[in-house]
Order: structure tokens, then C-alpha cells, then sequence
């Protein structure tokens, strides 16, 4: 086995040995903290390296220790361990005939096309993703002490390595930028360009369905955008145009999503991950009470009742996250309150009058940013007390938890200005202030200021760094990056803008119009902050965007509803019926809503989620497998008969 490793006592910076850098190439990064006890550091370097059989993950590594700034420990491993690592992970790669298929190692030769060898097989994403499956599947077995910090208690099936993170033991743990494929992809990629399939190359899928999703919802756009561009410019009759284009969006929005589910199946075959098998990986902190044998792989695992899990997610989580979403709806019901109360006691027309109109205002979006970064907080510590046992468990619950509470800040303030205040002008103007001002600041917090303030730190660097080798100095360089938690933030923007141009349509036609340009933006500055600003992703294999379709097929009944009962509202519409109640309105707009929704359900069932092609791939694919299957068999009984004759022709003689 090849790694660089001296007690850590003795690691120096002069302990780099430049003549060994191309002994196996690093592809992700611990950094220990300076201040971690050796006898940790030197358990947890074992454990890396030590053989698969003795509880290891068998990779190779290369330490570092740098003066005030920690243990570096690189890590790589040797083409056969990725290879065989990736064919337990159910790697798809395609064949020589073109076929997507789960890789086997003892059918390598079936991959190995021309330009394709054992070493660029995997795509560097795919070989870090192998690193940090095997890093993260370092897991104890019983319940312990941390070795070296008695302290912090290790729990069966829990990630040892996760634990350090925790803990503050590791500071840092990143995949590396690759520099040269790197270059390639800020080539390809421009303000009207997306290289799609080099972005699932070196991020992984989760990236790149996000990318994928944001530029087919743009280019998605433009029939609404120019549409409601039309309407405002040249409509004389603006409440009847309005009602044309709420039902012409309504529409719309049931041919997109069902649009993108055929695209997302034909992106997920293309990448092999359409048949991604969906075996519980297990969170990185999920704790077991005692491990037991999974009735299905017959392997160890870490176990923890249901009845408890249920427990704390519906009688302690459930009752907690209403609490804050009616604090948050009785915070924005004082917010007008008191709005409407300033106006009536300070507008007279002067400029000071205004500024003092505009304070409620602005404290209430304090407000609003304040209580959202302590409920993403408390969301997430909940999430983590619940206890997942598996990854897309904990992620889903995540995610619904926050986007209640995006939900009602974003738009319930909204359907109280259309349907209690019914000052339409008013919420034509909060939707294209915010769809501006939003777009701006998150371009601003994610992209600009990360990319200024690495600049600036790069600028100020420390003398200890600049006296490391080029090879270090790199890695410290993407160490002060920020680090990429996930596409969460990115699908919340879309989704939040998703709920402005659909659910209030019929009142302001040109929020298609502001989306498409901001949407332009976003594929560009998030395309500019992977490359320039942040960490590597974590690569991570995905079939589509999860939940996030859920999420957008829900705001698009929304939209149906809350469409409806805006054209019930019109003027113009009331005016055919003048003698119609209150009452008998909402019943003519709950019969059209039902009437519209009926038809979303009719072309979401006669449009098919997978393309035909796909279909037929995978069924040829499949019919591949069975016959490779009965020609194995069939070789098999052929050699098992030939063996009897010689057998019985042997004792007959």
C-alpha cells in the first residue's frame, strides 16, 4: 500500500517530499485541527489506510503537518480500489454498444472503449464521490469514546469521521478543484451557453439537474413572457387581457412540469441514474441504539425504533414548526397594522412624511431576514434531534420544514394584500419590487461578496502559506473558499420565484417578462460562484430534483386557486353579473377552478413522464441482461453434461 505517513510528532513542514506528488493523485481533503490530540490523528490515519477486511477504507494518503494551520492529509486511491469501490456504489457507465449499465469490475473490458482506460473511466466527480462514501462508511460498531477525546461518545453506525466534523477535530473536508478540467468548463460555459454534460462531469448530478431545470424553466418562459409583454404594451382592455392570461399560465404550467419530468427521465438515463437503486444510505449522523442484521443486504446495521422517530417529528417538531409559522403570520398582521397607522397619522406629501412611511416597512424585512436565519437554524437542529436513518429521510424533512416558513414569509403577506386589502395596484407593486430587489441581493450574498472577500483574503495570505510547496499552497487557496452546502438555497430562489409569476398572474403579466432576465442572470453568476468562489461540490447521484417537483406541482394548484379567486374579483367580470352576491361568486370561481384543474389532470395524464426512446433503451438493455444471463446458464448445463459424459464414459471403460 502507498502512503507518506511519519509519526505525527515528527511531521514537519520539511516533511514534504516534492518527488512523491505524483504518487497518486489527491482527490479530496481532511484538514485536522491544530489543536486535535496525535493519538486522534494517528487512530483516524489508521483507519484510512488500514485494509477493507481489518474495518478500513484501504486508501492512500499523504500528511502534512503546517505550522498554525493543522494536519493536511490528502487522499487518493489506486485505479483497482476506485473501480472496485464504484462497482459496490452501482456506478452506471456506458458500454462499447452504447448502452448505459451499472459497471462490474469483472467486465471491464466491456467499458473500456477506445480513449477510455482504467484511470479515466470515472470521472473525477465519480472518484470523489467513491473517496467520501468510503471515508464517511467509517463507521463504529458499539457504542464508545472518541478515541483521545473521552469526552464525545460514539454511537453505533455512526460516521466516525462526521463525528470529528462535529466536533471541530476536522476544520475542514473538501473535494479538490481540478484545474486544467476546470479551465475547460469556464471556456465552455458563457452568458447564453450551458455545457450541461460538462457540468454533471466535474459536480455531479445534483449540480447539474439544477442547471438543467433553471435554464428549461427559462427557455420554458418565453411563451408567457412575450405573451404578457403583449398584453401590457398594446391591451385596451386590461381586465379582460388579464383574464385570458391567468388561464393561458394555468395551463402553461401543467404542459412545463409535465415537460421536465420527460426531460429530467431523459437526462437521468443519459447520466445512468433513471434506475438508480434506492437502498438506504444511511445519514452521516444518524444514531443507532445497537446494530442488527438487515433482513435484506445480511449486512450489520445500526438501528433506532420508528415509534420514537414519529414521536419527535409529530409531537415535538410538527407542533413547534406551527408555532413559528403563526408567530411569523401575527408578526406580518402587526407589520400592516402599524404600516396603516403610520400612513394615516404622517403622510401629508413631504419628503419626510415618506421616509417615516417606509420605516415599518423596512424593520419588517429586518425582521422577516432575522427570523428566518433562526428558523433555518432551529430547522435544521430539529431535523438532526429527529433522527433520520437515511440521508433523502433527513433531507426531505429539511426541506419541508423551511419551505413552510419561506412560504408564508414570501407570499402570505402577499394573498393579504390581494384578498383582504384587494388593493391590486399595491401587489402589483410588492411582486416586481421584491422579484427585483431579491434577485439583486442573493446575486450579491452568493456570488459577488464570496468572490470579493476571497480575493481579499488571498491578498492578506500568511507568511506560513506562502512558504508551503505550490502543491499545498493550492490546497489552502480552496480551503478559504466558501464552502457549497447544497443546490437548497439555488431551488429556493426558483421556487420563490415561481410563486410570484404564477400564483398572482392575472394581475402583473410581466413577471414572466423579469424572470426571464433574472433567471439569464442566475444560470451565469451561480455558473461564475462554483467556478471562481467556492469549494468543489460534493458530487451526489440523483434521478431528478427530488421533492422539488412536489413542491412546484403544489404552488401550481395554488396558482389555479388563487388565479380564480383574483378573476372572480375583477370588475370587469362582475360586471356581466351585477346582481350576483359575494357568495355566488366564490362558488363560479371554485366551479372554474375545479374545471381547470380537471384539464391539468387530463394532460398531466396523457402526457408520459418517460420518452418513448428511453423506454426502449432500457427494455433492450434489460433484454441484453436475460439473454447474456441465458447464454451464461446455457454455457454453464453445456460444460455440466460435457463433465458427466467424460465421467460416465471414464467408468465405462
Amino acid at each position: 500500500m502507498l502512503r507518506e505517513r511519519k509519526k505525527i510528532s515528527d511531521i514537519s513542514l520539511s516533511d514534504e517530499k516534492e518527488n512523491d506528488e505524483d504518487a497518486f493523485k489527491t482527490l479530496y481533503i481532511l484538514i485536522f485541527s491544530h489543536k486535535a490530540t496525535k493519538e486522534t490523528i494517528v487512530w483516524l490515519t489508521e483507519l484510512l489506510t488500514r485494509s477493507q477486511h481489518d474495518g478500513g477504507a484501504e486508501l492512500l494518503i499523504r500528511i502534512t503537518n503546517v505550522e498554525n494551520e493543522g494536519v493536511i492529509v490528502e487522499i487518493g486511491a489506486s485505479p483497482i480500489r476506485l473501480l472496485e469501490a464504484a462497482e459496490a456504489l452501482e456506478i452506471t457507465k456506458e458500454d462499447k454498444n452504447g448502452n448505459i449499465r451499472e459497471f462490474i469490475f469483472s467486465s471491464l473490458d466491456l467499458f473500456l472503449k477506445p480513449g477510455v482506460s482504467m484511470d479515466n473511466l470515472l470521472s473525477t466527480s465519480e472518484k470523489q464521490r467513491v473517496i467520501l462514501e468510503e471515508i464517511m462508511g467509517i463507521r463504529s460498531m458499539e457504542k464508545k469514546k472518541l478515541i483521545g477525546y473521552p469526552d464525545i461518545m460514539l454511537y453505533p453506525g455512526q460516521s466516525i469521521i462526521q463525528v470529528c466534523k462535529i466536533n471541530g477535530i476536522i476544520t475542514f473536508m473538501y473535494p479538490l478543484h481540478e484545474p486544467s478540467e476546470l479551465e475547460v468548463l469556464k471556456q465552455k460555459w458563457t452568458f447564453t451557453r450551458l455545457p450541461i454534460g460538462d457540468v454533471r462531469n466535474y459536480f455531479g448530478e445534483s449540480v447539474a439537474f439544477y442547471f438543467a431545470f433553471i435554464y428549461f424553466y427559462t427557455w420554458a418562459l418565453l411563451p408567457p413572457a412575450i405573451v404578457g409583454a403583449i398584453q401590457s404594451v398594446i391591451s385596451f382592455d386590461i381586465s379582460r387581457s388579464y383574464i385570458f392570461f391567468a388561464i393561458f399560465k394555468m395551463i402553461w404550467l401543467t404542459l412545463f412540469l409535465e415537460c421536465w419530468k420527460r426531460k429530467s427521465n431523459e437526462l437521468a438515463y443519459t447520466w445512468g441514474t433513471l434506475r438508480l437503486v434506492n437502498l438506504p444510505k444511511l445519514h452521516p449522523t444518524f444514531r443507532g441504539m445497537h446494530m442488527d442484521i438487515d433482513p435484506v443486504t445480511k449486512r450489520h446495521v445500526p438501528v433506532y425504533p420508528a415509534y420514537k422517530r414519529h414521536f419527535k417529528v409529530y409531537c415535538i417538531s410538527l407542533p413547534l414548526i406551527i408555532l413559528c409559522l403563526i408567530f411569523a403570520i401575527v408578526v406580518m398582521l402587526v407589520y400592516f397594522q402599524i404600516e396603516e397607522m403610520v400612513i394615516e397619522e404622517y403622510d401629508d406629501g413631504s419628503f419626510e412624511s415618506w421616509i417615516i412611511t417606509q420605516l415599518p416597512g423596512i424593520i419588517y424585512a429586518i425582521l422577516v431576514y432575522v427570523m428566518n436565519v433562526i428558523y433555518a437554524y432551529v430547522a435544521n437542529i430539529l431535523t438532526e434531534w429527529e433522527n433520520h436513518r437515511t440521508q433523502d429521510s433527513f433531507d426531505n424533512h429539511r426541506i419541508v420544514k423551511l419551505l413552510l416558513f419561506e412560504f408564508v414569509n414570501n407570499f402570505i403577506a402577499m394573498g393579504y394584500i390581494a384578498f383582504y386589502q384587494q388593493d391590486l395596484d399595491m401587489l402589483k407593486w410588492q411582486i416586481a419590487v421584491m422579484m427585483i430587489v431579491n434577485q439583486l441581493f442573493n446575486e450579491f450574498q452568493e456570488a459577488v461578496l464570496p468572490f470579493l472577500l476571497h480575493k481579499y483574503r488571498q491578498k492578506w495570505k500568511t507568511e506560513t502559506a506562502a512558504n508551503v510547496s505550490p502543491r499545498i499552497k493550492g490546497i489552502l487557496e480552496q480551503r478559504d473558499m466558501w464552502s457549497y452546502e447544497g443546490t437548497y438555497d439555488d431551488y429556493l430562489e426558483v421556487f420563490t420565484q415561481f410563486g410570484y409569476v404564477f400564483l398572482f398572474s392575472s394581475v402583473f403579466p410581466l413577471a414572466a417578462v423579469i424572470a426571464v432576465f433574472d433567471n439569464v442572470l442566475e444560470v451565469w453568476m451561480d455558473g461564475f460562484k462554483l467556478c471562481y468562489s467556492y469549494q468543489r461540490p460534493r458530487a451526489r447521484p440523483v434521478k431528478g430534483i427530488g421533492i422539488w417537483q412536489v413542491a412546484f406541482e403544489a404552488l401550481s394548484l395554488l396558482a389555479v386557486m388563487s388565479n380564480c379567486a383574483l378573476i372572480s374579483m375583477s370588475p370587469i367580470v362582475r360586471s356581466y353579473a351585477p346582481d350576483m352576491s359575494l357568495s355566488s361568486w366564490l362558488l363560479v370561481a371554485v366551479a372554474v377552478e375545479h374545471v381547470i384543474i380537471a384539464v391539468k389532470m387530463t394532460l398531466a395524464y396523457l402526457i408520459s413522464d418517460v420518452p418513448k426512446w428511453v423506454t426502449v433503451a432500457i427494455q433492450r438493455a434489460q433484454y441484453e441482461s436475460l439473454q447474456a444471463l441465458k447464454l451464461e446458464r446455457k454455457e454453464k448445463t453445456q460444460y455440466m453434461l460435457k463433465t458427466m459424459k467424460i465421467k460416465s464414459m471414464a467408468k465405462t471403460d
